[in-house]
C-alpha cells in the first residue's frame, strides 16, 4: 500500500497547497503506477477535465517534507 499526498500549485500566489491524498492498494508494482494515481487524483480533486496544476508525491518521499515544512531545509552549515 503506497500512499500519495495531493497537492495543487496555486500560481496567482505562488503557493502550493495540501488538497488531498490517495491510497494505491495494489500488491505488485507495476509500470505506471504514480501516472495511474495522478489520473485518480485529477478525477477526485480537478476543477476541470485536465487540470495540470494538480501533482502527487510519495508520502515516504523526502519531497514531500520540503512542501510540508519548507523552513526544515533552511539549516546552516558548521553548527553555529
Amino acid at each position: 500500500m503506497t500512499n500519495y499526498i495531493v497537492y495543487r500549485a496555486e500560481y496567482r500566489t505562488n503557493k502550493t497547497v495540501r488538497i488531498g491524498k490517495v491510497v494505491d492498494h495494489r500488491r505488485a508494482e507495476r509500470n505506471n503506477n504514480a501516472a495511474d494515481m495522478l489520473r485518480v487524483a485529477q478525477k477526485l480533486y480537478a476543477g476541470s477535465s485536465i487540470d495540470s496544476r494538480i501533482f502527487i508525491i510519495r508520502e515516504s518521499s523526502r519531497l514531500n517534507l520540503l512542501f510540508e515544512n519548507p523552513m526544515a531545509s533552511s539549516t546552516t552549515a558548521g553548527g553555529g
